[in-house]
């Protein structure tokens, strides 16, 4: 009877050892979403074209517009709400190719609090954090230099992005690269 029961218990322990390995060697970043106060798209059944963790991503986000000055920007929320998705879908950031490129209205959203607060009239730039979690999760952060000359920006006080030629030239050599374009 020992024997019979040994046989029994055996295959299912190993398979619940299985089961268990498996399941604790689950990605990292299916468990937490690095940009917070951001959700990710809602999952339902049947849904076509889903995230793909084998396409390596490229995206170049035109940020031209502007809301109001004392709310954290929604094309940059829309951001961090796509990091969240792709991320929770099993994409790596090493697929995630991400740059936002501000000109016009929007080059506000990348100063720091004195500039924020001359332009709009709002203390302190409420931005700020979400810029923060999106560079570090990749968030490559450019100004249209033309735009920035036209509008008398000092360079000095766009803190949270580096200076590009303009955003024409950006978006050409961005795409030259294989970037798709969306706008905010």
């Amino acid at each position: 009877m020992t024997k019979t029961f040994s046989n029994f218990v055996r295959p299912g322990l190993m398979a619940a050892a299985l089961i268990c390995a498996t399941a604790f060697a689950a990605p990292a970043y299916a468990q937490t979403a690095p940009i917070t106060g951001v959700p990710s798209a809602k999952d339902f059944p049947g849904a076509n074209e889903m995230p793909d963790p084998s396409l390596d991503y490229k995206i170049a986000f035109d940020m031209n517009t502007m809301e109001s000055p004392d709310q954290v920007n929604s094309g940059l929320k829309m951001i961090g709400a796509l990091i969240n998705t792709y991320e929770s879908h099993g994409v790596s950031p090493s697929h995630m190719h991400l740059q936002a490129v501000f000109h016009g209205p929007t080059i506000v959203l990348v100063t720091d609090d004195a500039t924020y607060k001359g332009r709009t009239g709002v203390e302190h730039n409420p931005n700020v954090d979400l810029l923060n979690q999106l560079r570090k999760a990749g968030l490559k952060t450019v100004v249209c230099g033309q735009s920035a000359m036209a509008q008398h920006y000092d360079f000095n006080t766009i803190k949270y992005a580096q200076m590009n030629l303009s955003a024409s030239v950006t978006f050409i050599n961005l795409m030259t690269r294989g970037y798709i374009k969306i706008n905010e």
